[in-house]
């Protein structure tokens, strides 16, 4: 795989590495392997730079000669390399592909597994989320006007598509915003002045923020909802200016009724569980990272990929792992919440199509809305 490894992209993506090598040595120290075989996860460094994560990824294939990639990050580095991957040698025949394995993105074209054929998703590709979303609003806010801020790009074209999907009810407002905006302002007041009781924000999270310092500032209080491209405590610390308990309370304080959508087990709110137990210790005994959301995603895609490499012990070729990849069905690693499964097929390239609702409260925790739901 190719990351941030070295921080250089701002990023805190060098955890995902460091923690599917942590658990590869567990499995290989502890349970003996896969097929008999040691793993070795190969990382280069792209410094977060589509160009160059895409000549990392052609130096694995062709000098390095690894097996498959996995856990691709960043939506312009993969939209470059799943081209190269899917047909290496650029002659339109896509039979001597590299698998592409479980993309840390959530772009929904992932999951045309016409266009790429060896390409699978892993985290729920944002349609899925907004359809997830919808229809949990259908249920949970029948009655309620409802509005999207959306960013105007393919993220947020793939959120409006699956709100629309999953509300199966005209949207009060849809109301886009710019990469370009400083401020999110007069788009929320658009959506204030259009009697919008539940807002969707569709949006990364320095524009969530801004979504949220700017209805404070228009004494707008609806029901928020947002994508779970938002990690909780980071934007806490952005709306309270800092990661001082004191400064991410006050961040809580803002997000406090929020509603978004989860998979994966919480090093917080699942401290307890042993699953999270056995998690600390993979990190804490082979030299991992500290725990934190992105080990625990990390280890889920490890887990997967283990899972994939046992089925496929009888042909380790590139052409017997995609086809393991395929036969996943009905599986959950030990870091999913309960409900939550990955389910593939050789038209089905989009591996996590169900989420769980949670609600953030005002001292940081979250509380479980109801049972999963699914996007499929």
């Amino acid at each position: 795989m190719t990351s941030d490894l070295a921080g250089t992209g701002k990023t805190p993506y060098r955890a995902i590495a460091a923690s599917i090598q942590a658990y590869f040595k567990k499995v290989n120290q502890e349970d003996h392997g896969v097929c008999g075989r040691a793993l070795t996860l190969l990382a280069e460094d792209d410094q977060y730079n589509p160009q160059l994560a895409v000549d990392q990824t052609k130096k694995l294939v062709e000098q390095d000669h690894v097996l498959a990639m996995i856990a691709g990050l960043n939506t312009p580095a993969q939209l470059l390399a799943a081209p190269y991957l899917n047909d290496p040698n650029g002659d339109g025949n896509t039979a001597d592909g590299v698998p592409d394995l479980f993309l840390s993105t959530g772009w929904s074209g992932w999951g045309d597994a016409a266009r790429f054929p060896w390409t699978i998703g892993y985290v729920p590709d944002y349609a899925s989320d907004g359809r997830a979303l919808g229809r949990y609003i259908a249920q949970a806010f029948p009655d309620k006007k409802v509005g999207l801020l959306y960013q105007n790009d393919e993220f947020g074209a793939d959120y409006l598509a699956g709100l629309k999907s999953g509300l199966a009810r005209s949207l009060a407002l849809e109301q886009a915003y710019q990469l370009s905006d400083t401020t999110l302002n007069a788009p929320m007041a658009t959506l204030r002045d259009a009697g919008a009781e539940v807002v969707v924000l569709a949006s990364m999270p320095p524009y969530t923020a801004s979504a949220y310092r700017a209805a404070q500032s228009l004494a707008f209080r609806p029901q928020f909802l947002m994508s779970y491209v938002n990690a909780t405590s980071a934007l806490a610390s952005d709306l309270g200016g800092g990661p001082q308990a004191e400064k991410l309370l006050e961040g809580f304080k803002a997000l406090d009724g929020t509603i978004s959508t989860v998979y994966l087990l919480s090093t917080v709110e699942d401290e307890n569980d042993a699953a999270m137990k056995e998690h600390r210790r993979i990190m804490e005994t082979y030299q991992g990272p500290a725990v934190s959301s992105l080990t625990v995603y990390g280890q889920s895609v490890g887990e997967l990929a283990v899972e994939t490499l046992k089925r496929a012990c009888s042909d380790l070729s590139r052409t017997g792992l995609l086809r393991a990849a395929e036969s996943v069905r009905g599986y959950s690693s030990s870091l999913m919440l309960p409900g939550i499964q990955v389910n593939l097929g050789p038209d089905q390239h989009r591996a996590i199509e169900t989420l769980q609702p949670v609600q953030i409260r005002a001292d940081g925790s979250t509380a479980k809305m109801g049972g999963p739901v699914s996007a499929e």
